[in-house]
């Protein structure tokens, strides 16, 4: 088995393999038309071939015999060193064969070349085998998260690779929020912090903007987020979410 940066080449390979590695993950309690519909939005040949050319993404393919088996999908920030693997998909068929192990360990190894020092992981609650994954991998839940799937919620959890998370306290507009800068998300400014209402992570309130120092963000039904103080966005990588 190879593993090596995702190519142009490699493209109808990742979303075959996207489409059948979700659709074992979480067939069994999300509808074929969200899956489809996410496949289509994540991964159409304009999105894969955009990202492939950014700095900040970071596209790992497992081959075997010259098919793409497995691939993972992480991102990194700039100028802050830390990154998100937000994307682990091995082919059904593959499962069980070290394919899964192989592309974690490259791609923790990739993103420490890259100066992240720092590294989070995005599973759904439901997902028992990917939950399972990470903490066989070292890993801690650190919080979670509210996905909208369909017209269905669900709980995504947030794993680190150390359970001591430092939650920054700032106040705003008379409450105290908390920052979370262990848990990011890419902006094409700057990062967002998920920001937390207690201490102890338990209530999210949304996402701090360290482009503008803002709280004052929006998000829309496909995850996308954009600083209402100085445009910074961020777009859709994985299920739709409701923090906001």
């Amino acid at each position: 088995m190879q593993v090596r940066e995702a190519r142009t080449e490699d493209i109808a390979g990742m979303q075959d393999v996207a489409e059948r590695s979700l659709s074992a993950s979480y067939s069994h309690f999300v509808d074929e038309e969200a899956i489809e519909h996410a496949v289509s939005e994540w991964y159409s040949d304009e999105t894969l071939e955009t990202e492939f050319q950014s700095r900040g993404m970071l596209f790992l393919v497992a081959l075997e015999g010259g098919d793409v088996v497995g691939f993972s999908q992480s991102d990194m920030l700039p100028d802050v060193p830390e990154g998100n693997i937000l994307w682990l998909h091995v082919h059904p068929d593959y499962r069980g064969e070290g394919v899964g192990t192989a592309l974690f360990g490259r791609t923790q190894e990739e993103l420490r070349e890259k100066g992240v020092e720092s590294q989070i992981g995005l599973v759904l609650a439901d997902n028992e085998e990917g939950n399972q994954f990470y903490e066989d991998h070292g890993f801690t839940k650190v919080s979670e998260r509210t996905a909208e799937i369909g017209d269905q919620t669900y709980t995504e959890n947030v794993y680190a690779e150390t359970e001591q998370v430092v939650l920054e306290p700032r106040e705003y507009e008379g409450e105290t929020l908390y920052i979370n800068r262990a848990e990011s998300s890419r902006g094409s400014k700057a990062p967002f912090f998920a920001v937390f209402t207690d201490e102890d992570a338990e209530n999210r309130y949304g996402y701090f903007c360290s482009n503008c120092e803002s709280f004052d963000n929006s998000m829309d039904s496909m995850e996308r987020i954009q600083c209402n103080g100085c445009d910074n966005k961020r777009k859709a990588a994985r299920w739709d979410a409701a923090y906001l």
